[in-house]
C-alpha cells in the first residue's frame, strides 16, 4: 500500500513531473542548423535476431546478426532554405563519402527571457540518403520534402 502521506483523497499516489514548455523544445539536425524547418524526425534502429531451435531439446539459441538504422524526416520547402536544401541532400546523398549526423536537441521550461541551447542527443554514423519525395497539397499550397536515410550505427550521447 502506498505511503498515506503521499496520497490523495482517493488514495491515489499523485506527482508533479518535471515541466517543459513548448518554446523549451528544440531539435537541430546536423550541422546545418536550423534553416531546414525540419517538421518531423524519426529514426529507428535495430539489430536481427535469429532463433534457433535443437531437435530432440529445449534449449533455444539466440543468434545475434548485424545492426542497421533508418532515418525519417519531413521538412518545408520555402524561400529562405534553398540553400539549405541543396547542401544537404549533396552531403548525404553520395554514398561515396558517408558523413555522421548528429541530432541536437533541448528540453525546458523556457520563458521568453531564457535561451535554450541544445545538446548532442544521438550520434549516426554511415549515413547516406536513399529516398527523397515531394509532396504540396492544395489545402495549403506548402511543399513538403520528405527524406529517407540509412546508417548503419547510432549511439546516444
Amino acid at each position: 500500500m502506498a505511503d498515506k502521506g503521499k496520497c490523495d483523497i482517493f488514495g491515489r499516489s499523485v506527482d508533479v513531473g518535471s515541466p517543459l514548455s513548448a518554446e523549451g523544445v528544440r531539435m537541430i539536425v546536423g550541422d546545418i542548423g536550423e534553416d531546414m524547418m525540419v517538421q518531423q524526425v524519426s529514426t529507428q534502429y535495430q539489430q536481427n535476431i535469429n532463433r534457433l531451435w535443437e531437435v530432440g531439446s529445449p534449449k533455444t539459441y539466440f543468434i545475434a546478426g548485424r545492426t542497421q538504422g533508418q532515418l525519417q524526416m519531413r521538412r518545408v520547402l520555402g524561400k529562405k532554405m534553398p540553400g539549405a536544401n541543396t547542401s544537404f541532400i549533396k552531403k548525404y546523398g553520395n554514398v561515396c563519402t558517408m558523413e555522421p549526423l548528429v541530432l541536437k536537441g533541448a528540453v525546458s521550461c523556457a520563458s521568453c527571457e531564457d535561451t535554450v541551447s541544445p545538446t548532442d542527443l544521438i550520434s549516426l554514423s554511415g549515413v547516406v540518403l536513399t529516398a527523397v519525395a515531394y509532396s504540396i497539397a492544395a489545402v495549403d499550397m506548402i511543399i513538403n520534402e520528405d527524406l529517407t536515410m540509412m546508417f548503419v550505427k547510432q549511439n546516444a550521447l
